[in-house]
């Protein structure tokens, strides 16, 4: 037995008018009941100490709530709907049955308008304010905190220009010698005693104490960098200079040799 059903247009039209009143969604920890009695066991049995007792929601930082979604228009449009369906049943032999269907479908069109949606999104400050707060206490607390990382701040520019601008180090009756190139050109000597103070004397300057090796290129903004040896230590220079000839950066080349 065949049965062959075909449909050439079918559309469907909703109005459903569909609305969801009090939808809700936000990010809560699960409810804790108040453990703590409302009345005591001889007077109120532990179905109704339970109920009495409010769940304690922990105020969330982030909240969004839905509380009105409607849909005023659902349509559905389908072309060239054809279904087949095959049967073949033999109940002589213990009942066999075998059945088939076929379903094509060309085009399907689905159009919802009329959307309405209220939303409402809350976020806390509170705990940030908290933190603020906490610090700013610590520091009316600790004054010399400020000392310490203004300290701190300038310890770490100090070494980092040390390190661009060291030239090298020489060992001389058991005191290191630590020779700079500082921005201006000329070159330092720096020498630390065993109480730790360190004493700085310009011992020389780049354009009497090294030698131009021919390399320069020019920087954005009008500047020129020329790389000048040092050979005492073996040191490789770049020395940055504006239009007027005047000493923007002084910087020692990493891996040049300048080792004690």
């Amino acid at each position: 037995m065949e049965k062959t059903t075909s449909a050439e247009k079918t559309s469907t039209v909703a109005k459903p008018n569909a609305s969801k009143e009090a939808t809700t969604t936000s990010f809560r920890p699960p409810k804790v009941l108040d453990p703590s009695p409302t009345s005591s066991p001889s007077n109120s049995s532990p179905a109704a100490t339970a109920s009495n007792a409010p769940p304690n929601y922990t105020e969330t930082d982030v909240y969004l709530n839905v509380p009105q979604l409607s849909v005023g228009k659902i349509e559905l449009e389908v072309d060239n709907l054809s279904a087949d369906i095959n049967l073949n049943a033999n109940v002589a032999q213990l009942v066999q049955i075998n059945a088939g269907v076929k379903v094509a479908v060309q085009k399907v069109n689905i159009t919802i308008t009329e959307i309405d949606a209220q939303l409402e999104l809350v976020v806390r400050l509170g705990h940030l304010v908290d933190i603020v707060q906490r610090v700013f206490s610590s520091l009316d607390l600790n004054p010399l905190l400020i000392s310490a990382l203004n300290n701190v701040t300038s310890i770490v520019g100090e070494v980092i220009g040390v390190v661009d601008g060291l030239l090298g180090s020489v060992t001389n009756g058991g005191k290191t010698l630590n020779f700079i190139i500082d921005n201006l050109g000329n070159i330092v000597q720096e020498v630390t005693d065993s109480a730790g103070q360190v004493a700085n004397t310009i011992v020389g300057d780049y354009l009497t104490n090294m030698t131009f090796t021919g390399t320069q290129k020019t920087l954005s903004g009008g500047l020129l960098q020329k790389t000048y040896l040092y050979k005492e230590l073996n040191s490789l220079v770049d020395i940055v200079v504006n239009q007027a000839g005047q000493i923007v950066q002084a910087t020692v080349q990493k891996g040049s040799n300048n080792g004690s």
